[in-house]
């Protein structure tokens, strides 16, 4: 075995190409100790980047490094052990880490070795086998060579970075027209997409609304695999529908049941709404039997709450990567697609209810009076299906209209307290000037999350995208000094989320909060507790932001 791993250094010391350096060392760690699947990882401005892979005879190699998000197939807490302890660290388990469903009864053995310079790691191998044996005989060899290439890697690494970097300069002109048509087709395939939801509207039952979503989404779209699957966490199981085989043609999958599987990626998808997640080098199923490798995608849809199925997506037959438009719009389609299936069952449901109302309309009137009650909260589902906002997931403005002028009125009639917390983003302008937009719109998404999360917790409640960069949090029968501790959590609240701003002092984003109360008398509009709110906030902001202010039409000092 000596030999052979001298051979393997003399091999990559003459090979140039970093592709075929890759390849050769994963080849011979394969044959050689016979492993069945490889990660080789670099450290690249302390993160951890996956370089290539080879699983069984295929062999992956990653131009653009790839993050850990998105690739499946090394276990965090192995890395981190491996990290933390600086040597190779090793775990026998029931089935290969990226496997969803159980392949063989026999343990599969897993390991993780830092390839380390002068005491710091510059990479790491990832490596499954069910004959450790192999390893064990060859450790010391192993070893030696990981401190041989040691140098070599890093140095491939840093000629790599700094041909990506010379490559980029000059390509400056072929990007803006790849923009350009990228930009085309994303226009193209937003008005396919609104075709697709048409069509699916006048689907004339469940059956064909899965049918057609399937076969007019894998068209419009241009995916190769797609499935549609239904969960039940009662049971914590998962039916299928229509789905694609490994060929590509259209098939009825509903008699495939299965408990739903205990897996990062699915975990991931079933846990976040309105998100996409994409994995590279996944294995890829038809019912639990794998068919093959490639990026596999899953947008999970919902019934308010409630997680009601997802949507699969793979790159089975052509092997295409994944464009960032296509990952928007397969999130869309989800988002339509759950509202479609949703709005098929609640339409089934009020036939048959509308069948049974026929026949005891004139014997239980009572009974007619709780089912216009349960089509009431229907129409008021569907109403507020038109009051999030878009961006955030949140309530919307117009759905703050309608409440403020509800509670306005009951505070009013109960002659109770109102308080209304406006709330502003600091330096929101200048965080999008220094990260761009779209890492704008994720700081204003973390921040309404964590926001309306909290005022959940106080009842009849609600929290508002009131416009931009600007929130609002209405509180019935609230008085101004239990108004002023929410605006102290919710202050609180957005600080432990730390997000980074470093075009300000502070180095982190912070809001800026005014608040009101009122008790109704009368002789007054609701647009007055809306504009001392707002005055307050001024004043928050002009006293320096990250604080919050009680305006009680004196203008008092801030507290």
């Amino acid at each position: 075995m000596k030999k052979t791993f001298d051979q393997l250094v003399d091999v990559l010391a003459r090979e140039a190409d970093m592709e075929q350096w890759c390849r050769c060392l994963l080849s011979a760690l394969s044959r050689e100790l016979k492993f069945s699947y490889l990660t080789l990882m670099v450290e690249q401005n302390y993160q951890t980047k996956v370089l290539s892979s080879l699983v069984d005879e295929d062999f992956k190699y990653y131009f653009t490094t790839l993050s850990l998000e998105d690739y499946n197939g090394v276990p965090t807490k192995l890395l981190k052990q491996a990290k933390d302890k600086g040597r190779f660290v090793s775990a026998y388990v029931d089935k290969p880490y990226k496997a969803f469903w159980q392949e063989s009864d026999s343990e599969w053995f897993q390991l993780l070795l830092p390839i380390t310079m002068h005491g710091s790691n510059i990479g790491f191998i990832y490596a499954e086998t069910q004959e450790p044996h192999f390893f064990e005989a060859g450790e010391e060899y192993l070893n030696n060579l990981l401190l041989i290439l040691a140098s070599d890697i890093s140095a491939r690494v840093l000629r790599k970075e700094s041909l990506d970097h010379h490559l980029t300069r000059r390509s400056v002109e072929a990007e803006l027209e790849v923009r350009k048509h990228s930009i085309s087709e994303y226009l193209s395939l937003l008005r396919r997409l609104q075709e697709l939801t048409l069509a699916l509207s006048k689907a004339s039952d469940l059956d064909q609304l899965y049918h057609d979503a399937i076969l007019l989404g894998r068209k419009n779209l241009a995916i190769d695999r797609m499935a549609i699957f239904l969960t039940d966490f009662s049971k914590n199981t998962m039916q299928g529908t229509y789905g694609t085989d490994p060929d590509g043609n259209l098939v009825q999958r509903s008699d495939f049941t299965s408990p739903i599987p205990d897996h990062p990626l699915v975990n991931e998808a079933l846990s976040r709404k309105d998100h996409v997640v994409v994995k590279e080098n996944a294995p890829l199923y038809f019912g639990t039997k794998q068919v093959g490798t490639g990026w596999n995608a899953m947008i999970a849809m919902w019934n308010g709450d409630e997680c009601i199925g997802w949507l699969a997506a793979d790159n089975l037959i052509n092997q295409r990567g994944l464009t960032e438009h296509q990952k928007e719009i397969l999130k869309l389609f989800g988002v339509a697609l759950g509202q479609q299936i949703v709005i098929k069952r609640n339409h089934e449901q009020l036939t048959s209810l509308n069948a049974q109302l026929e026949e005891r309309v004139l014997k239980r009137t009572t009974e007619l009076r709780e089912t216009n009650r349960a089509l009431g909260d229907v129409n008021r589902r569907l109403e507020q299906w038109s009051m999030q906002d878009g961006l955030t997931g949140v309530a919307n403005r117009r759905l703050f209209d309608l409440t403020l002028a509800r509670d306005w009125k009951k505070a009013l009639e109960n002659q109770e307290p109102l308080s209304l917390i406006m709330i502003d983003v600091d330096h929101f302008k200048l965080f999008n000037d220094t990260y761009g937009h779209l890492e704008g719109d994720h700081c204003l998404r973390k921040i309404a999350i964590s926001l309306e999360k909290l005022v959940e917790a106080y009842k009849k409640s609600l929290f508002t995208r009131y416009g931009g960069e600007e929130f609002a949090c209405l509180l019935p029968n609230t008085d101004t000094q239990r108004a002023r501790a929410v605006a102290a959590e919710l202050q609180a609240a957005v600080g432990q989320l730390a997000l980074t701003h470093e075009g300000v002092e502070k180095g982190k984003v912070t809001i800026s909060l005014g608040y009101h109360t009122l008790t109704p008398d009368g002789l007054s509009e609701a647009d007055r507790l809306i504009e001392g709110a707002d005055r307050a906030l001024y004043m928050a902001k002009k006293c320096g932001r990250d604080q919050f202010y009680q305006w009680d039409e004196q203008n008092v000092d801030p507290k």
